[in-house]
């Protein structure tokens, strides 16, 4: 093992035991409750409510996937992923979010399944959207696995496996020792390092290939193409990732739980203010780095490039600041990678074994230790994902994106739409998910997207659907609609 090697090792080796050490913490001041370990009590104040839902946000996809799209499709990743994001998120977090937040306080719910099965008076709602949310949440934590491990073997020197498995041992131990607490307070701590390493990178490897401007020149010189719209970012691709990433988050069921973990509305109005502010800052580094990465490491393969970032760190960041970009590179993709876990295990014993076997987990006060357990399974099943590595990085969140899309007319009328019924919400969400793998891996729906991606003609159908099985069939009782539409009464 090589002198730089250890270093690397012992900077992040420092960087996890400070994770495993809040996470103890948090078990200390924990109460032994399900409020308390699956939401810390509702009492996240801004600071905290703000890191844990844009930590959670920067994924393996933002540090990894993000920067190896840049250096496939160019400089456009900006505008066709964080930009858009910027401006749909916050407003998601105000429409669906704010609202979900009077409800849930007042109820107690915490997951979206539980939210929509109450809406409607439907255990069949309720099933089928914990059905989908897993199904597509699953995927999206083996990209955190995978992250993990590109990035040790890149900069640590490390069997990719060695690292994936390291990564999710500790992150599944301070999730199962702090809950909502622990992740949320590591994600403060993970937010603020990635922040700080990340734009101290992004100065460093700009300097060490003669400064921004003369790299930049470079690349337009070397890989023109990468600097232009045509033939990288379709008008109408474009267009359709608004319906993916953008307005997916909200339907991140662990993001939409940590929204309801803000203490007052105050709190939730400072998330929808500093969230696009520290999310237009991060996003350009990354790009920048795997855009500059086509011209000095070139000729990497669309699986390859997701490792381009920690490449760069390794080949033009100083010995010393090594396992910072590691440490960094973690920060992100740990800080969702908890919050993922924990949330899967809340759905499984609150949605799943909580509404089937109600007696043997509620009554019998098991939820915190079902819960703990669960994530236990959850990080082997992660474990085997990463064994199996299916695809890019961002092919894989690409794919859940669109999955979480299309639930969000479901979640959108449970909070606006009196008249929307069990069926309708039953009808958006079935018929469009099971076209999506058709869409995706088969050639035969091809001719009806019109040059967009699928995520367009599933959202249109989905709403389509929600709206005609609404108007055919009897909405819930008037009690409950009032429940939803008049929180504070």
């Amino acid at each position: 093992m090589t002198e730089i090697t250890r270093d690397v090792l012992a900077v992040a080796g420092i960087y996890l035991f400070v994770l495993l050490v809040i996470g103890w913490v948090s078990y200390r001041k924990a109460l032994p409750t399900p409020e308390d370990f699956f939401m810390a009590g509702r009492a996240f104040g801004p600071i905290v409510l703000i890191f844990a839902v844009y930590a959670t946000n920067m994924t393996a996809f933002y540090m990894l996937g993000t920067p190896g799209n840049a250096y496939r499709q160019g400089i456009g990743t900006y505008g066709y992923i964080a930009f858009a994001s910027a401006l749909v998120i916050p407003a998601m977090f105000y429409l669906i979010g704010y609202r979900a937040w009077l409800i849930g306080k007042r109820y107690g719910y915490m997951t979206p399944s539980e939210f929509l099965g109450a809406r409607y008076e439907s255990p069949a709602v309720a099933l089928v959207l914990f059905v989908l949310l897993v199904v597509y949440t699953v995927p999206y934590i083996v990209t955190s696995v995978i992250g993990a491990g590109l990035a040790l073997e890149s900069l640590g020197k490390i069997p990719y496996l060695w690292g994936a498995a390291g990564v999710l041992l500790i992150t599944m131990l301070y999730t199962v020792f702090g809950g909502m607490r622990g992740t949320a307070w590591t994600s403060v701590f993970q937010g603020v390092v990635f922040i700080i390493v990340g734009l101290l990178a992004f100065v460093l490897i700009a300097n060490s290939l003669g400064g921004f401007a003369a790299i930049t020149q470079r690349v337009y010189a070397e890989r023109s193409e990468l600097l232009q719209r045509t033939g990288n970012f379709d008008p109408k691709d474009w267009f359709s990732f608004l319906f993916i990433a953008p307005l997916a988050v909200i339907a991140f069921p662990h993001v939409f739980m940590r929204v309801l973990t803000g203490k007052s509305a105050r709190t939730l109005k400072a998330l929808t203010v500093v969230y696009p502010l520290l999310f237009l800052l991060t996003w350009p580094p990354v790009i920048y780095i795997g855009l500059w990465g086509s011209v000095v490491i070139p000729g990497l393969d669309a699986r390859s490039s997701d490792a381009i970032l920690p490449m760069m760190i390794a080949r033009f960041l100083p010995p010393v600041m090594l396992g910072l970009g590691l440490a960094a590179i973690w920060a992100a993709i740990m800080s969702t990678l908890d919050a993922m876990m924990l949330t899967l295990s809340t759905m499984l014993t609150r949605d799943l074994l909580g509404r089937f076997f109600p007696r043997y987990v509620r009554e019998k006060g098991r939820e915190v230790v079902l819960g703990r357990l669960f994530i236990i399974v959850i990080a082997l099943l992660a474990f085997i994902g990463a064994l199996l590595r299916p695809g890019t990085i961002y092919d894989i969140a690409k794919f859940a994106f669109t999955g979480y899309s299309l639930t969000v007319p479901a979640m959108f009328a449970s909070f606006y739409w009196k008249r929307s019924t069990a069926w309708g919400i039953l009808a958006s969400l079935v018929i469009p998910n099971l076209l999506l793998p058709f869409y995706y891996f088969t050639p035969y729906f091809s001719w009806s997207t019109f040059g967009f991606l699928p995520v367009v003609p599933l959202m249109v159908l989905a709403i389509v659907l929600l709206v005609l099985v609404s108007l055919r069939t009897r909405p819930p009782s008037e009690q409950t609609v009032q429940r939803f539409f008049n929180p504070h009464s």
